[in-house]
């Protein structure tokens, strides 16, 4: 399956950082569950392991079905990766990253973000808002392209959209 924007944006951030990075990595379903699931992204260097859950629409998924498929994804995931890459074992546990989309620009207590915070906060997942992301990407690649002309090629997909906005002067400097 083809990346969403979201996963692209992440897989691209991570590449970026050279990590080797795994997309839509399918992994069977429990017997009796239908279908197959995936990890968005699967991402490895210098012995760290990530696994990246992204969702642009989460607010809008019924609560309890959505942190059960997010927690789902995780353990499932989890035990294909180590299953299907065994040499992945040697990096130690997996750090779980879900990357959302849709963080309301006043959060309430009680409200949507609050309780997926809380969630994330108990299941030992970090959270992070789709902003944070592509505001770290942009900065790594003004980083990496401080003369950025003639040099919009370089990179792939969304990354190489952003330094074309960067190089036009569309992403002003903060």
């Amino acid at each position: 399956m083809a990346l969403n924007w979201l996963e692209e944006v992440v897989s691209q951030y991570y590449k970026l950082r050279g990590y080797i990075v795994l997309e839509n990595e399918d992994f069977p379903n429990p017997e009796g569950v239908a279908g197959r699931g995936e990890a968005d992204i699967i991402a490895f260097k210098d012995g760290e392991l990530v696994h990246v859950e992204c969702m642009s629409f989460w607010g809008a998924m019924p609560k309890n079905k959505a942190f059960q498929q997010l927690n789902n994804k995780f353990e499932r995931g989890q035990a294909h990766i180590f299953k299907k890459y065994n040499f992945l074992k040697k990096y130690g546990p997996i750090i779980k990253i879900f990357v959302a989309g849709g963080k309301a620009n006043n959060p309430q207590p009680n409200g949507p973000w609050y309780r997926l915070e809380n969630f994330c906060r108990h299941n030992k997942i970090r959270l992070i808002e789709v902003n944070t992301i592509v505001e770290d990407l942009i900065r790594e690649l003004r980083n990496k392209y401080p003369k950025h002309k003639r040099l919009v090629g370089k990179e792939e997909g969304i990354a190489r959209f952003l330094l074309h906005l960067i190089d036009n002067d569309f992403l002003k400097r903060p």
